[in-house]
């Protein structure tokens, strides 16, 4: 489908082509960035089988990445995955997916800053973690307020930087390697009374959220399709350049760290692992100037992430999600055709996050509601092959319909393994969202069914007749 690069969609005009729309993609994955927050997590839920949770964590992560190319190459649009489970699976479950999305706008972004300034406080004790996390999510919010145009080159130059980083690190790491490659295939771990001992199926699974977490990211393109000259073609190959190239660095660097783990018991004592490694293969300055490039990742992922969510919280404003005052305002544009006031919704939220959280809650937290959009996701491409048999599909999945599949099992199984607490947390998000559309939203919808249908204008009447009705 071509787009002409004058004409405006929504308030968006498309001006971005494939090269920086995949940069913001692998900026929003960004492969250094994953790997530095997630892995001592992986590490110490599965010790060194956190090289099998990141390999099935790359089966479901590409499984997914062709149902968001399918989907998204059918409905393109600002919301992304939401617009797929919405017009997929109907409204209830896609302002589901929305809200979900409501919340984890306010949570990655902080995450991502906390982990950066976890780091820069590394390299100066004297600099507050909470405080410079704020002060990071300031200088994102006013990037994000800019056009699209300017916020995605800085997220390709600092992208350069950080794949620079993450590959030196690899480099750095393979020359140091301490152990065989048996290591990493008959994974250890240390149990309670320091013992060394295997590592079963159950300990991997609870490590794959954290992987999925680090390779998630590569569905940004679909947020931009507005944006994009030629969304139907270049979105989808977008994805899978993405997820493909997560994969590939993410899995290299698991491997190198792991097999250049110098002693295994100090790696699972330290709080940050990868630290300790840097330092024992690269030295002090090694270490240090290894150190500046996570920040400086870490800051692009949080800038390259924020871009999306306030573009998601517009397209529901624009599908009457809200009540009016809502909807007036996520739906605002500013001059540079960016929505301005969600850009505000999420720095302030954001900003409180990195205040008053710690990182290990809002990773463990963030994970499970990333896996429970995969699942409406999945779900969503089987149901669109039976439902919209006769949708033109610019881009058609592979090896259906094994890719969902393997995604909707992998999930589910990955979501057995999950705390409880996090697990509750996000089903009361999905109650309170199913409340609010069969409380409100199905109502509003009515209503305006019955005015347009009868001219009647009084809501008491139109919720007298619902209720006979029902």
């Amino acid at each position: 489908m071509k787009v002409e690069g004058s004409k405006i969609h929504g308030g968006f005009k498309p001006v971005m082509g494939l090269r920086q729309v995949l940069a913001i993609a692998i900026a929003a994955i960004s492969p250094t960035t994953s790997v530095f927050l997630v892995y001592g997590a992986g590490l110490d839920s599965a010790g060194t089988g956190v090289f099998w949770a990141f390999i099935i964590g790359a089966c479901i992560a590409i499984s997914m990445a062709f149902c968001y190319a399918e989907l998204g190459s059918i409905y393109p649009g600002a919301g992304g995955a939401y617009t797929i489970v919405r017009r997929a699976l109907g409204k209830p479950l896609g302002f589901v997916a929305v809200f979900l999305f409501l919340v984890l706008g306010v949570v990655v972004t902080a995450s991502i800053l906390v982990a950066s300034s976890t780091y820069l406080n590394s390299l100066v004790p004297q600099i507050p973690v909470n405080w410079a996390a704020v002060a990071m999510m300031a200088i994102v919010t006013w990037f994000s307020l800019e056009r699209i145009g300017t916020a995605s080159w800085v997220a390709m130059v600092m992208l350069v930087i950080e794949l620079v980083v993450i590959l030196v690190f690899i480099a750095v790491s393979f020359t140091g390697v301490s152990h065989p490659i048996g290591f990493i295939l008959h994974p250890i771990t240390l149990n309670e009374h320091g013992i060394l001992t295997g590592v079963g199926l159950t300990s991997m699974m609870a490590a794959v959220v954290p992987a999925l977490f680090a390779f998630n990211g590569y569905d940004w393109p679909l947020y931009f399709a507005e944006e994009t000259i030629e969304p139907r073609r270049n979105l989808p190959r977008a994805v899978m350049i993405a997820v493909l190239t997560s994969v590939v660095v993410e899995v290299l660097a698991v491997v190198s760290a792991t097999l250049a783990i110098p002693d295994f018991g100090t790696a699972m004592k330290s709080s940050a692992p990868l630290t300790y490694v840097a330092q024992s293969v690269a030295g002090h300055v090694g270490a240090t100037i290894l150190i500046i490039g996570v920040v400086i990742a870490m800051f692009d992922t949080g800038l390259s992430g924020n871009l999306a969510y306030a573009r998601i919280y517009l397209d529901a404003a624009r599908n009457d999600s809200w009540p009016e005052p809502i909807n007036r305002f996520f739906g605002s544009m500013n001059r540079r055709n960016v929505p301005k006031w969600g850009f505000v919704f999420l720095g302030l939220g954001n900003a409180i996050l990195c205040y008053f959280t710690s990182l290990n809650n809002l990773i463990t937290f963030t994970g499970v509601i990333i896996v429970t959009i995969y699942l409406l996701i999945a779900i969503s491409a089987i149901v669109n092959r039976f439902k919209a048999r006769s949708e033109e599909r610019p881009f058609r999945m592979p090896i259906w319909p094994l890719p969902p599949i393997i995604a909707i099992l992998g999930v589910v199984v990955a979501l057995t393994q999950q705390s409880s607490g996090d697990i509750i947390k996000t089903a009361v998000i999905v109650v309170v969202a199913f409340l609010y559309w069969i409380a409100y939203l199905r109502l509003k919808e009515r209503k305006k069914e019955i005015e347009t249908e009868t001219g009647v204008q009084n809501f008491d009447s139109v919720a007298y007749e619902l209720k006979t009705e029902d």
